[in-house]
């Protein structure tokens, strides 16, 4: 008489499923820690900054242009040149 082992899914088979469980802005995410972001149910991907004043939301058809459209509504937080009076007036 054989006996079968029935076990559940292999480990090739749990990997692919983590895999297609991880979404895709994940890779992402390091870059933008304030940011909140989702899936709309038709497909395109959401951005927030919880809190702010007035909402800053960004919207995008895939997670490759989310992160653009971000970077975009992160660039007023990045001063372009330093303000006068951070200056050294001493010099």
């Amino acid at each position: 008489m054989q006996r079968e082992s029935r076990c559940g899914p292999g480990a090739a088979d749990q990997v692919r499923t983590v895999q297609e469980a991880v979404p895709e802005w994940w890779a992402y995410a390091r870059e933008f820690p304030r940011w909140y972001v989702w899936r709309g149910v038709a497909g395109h991907f959401y951005a927030r900054v919880p809190r702010t004043s007035p909402p800053k939301v960004v919207r995008a058809p895939s997670a490759e242009e989310l992160r653009d459209e971000m970077t975009r509504a992160e660039s007023w937080r990045r001063p372009l040149a330093e303000p006068p009076y951070l200056r050294n007036h001493c010099a």
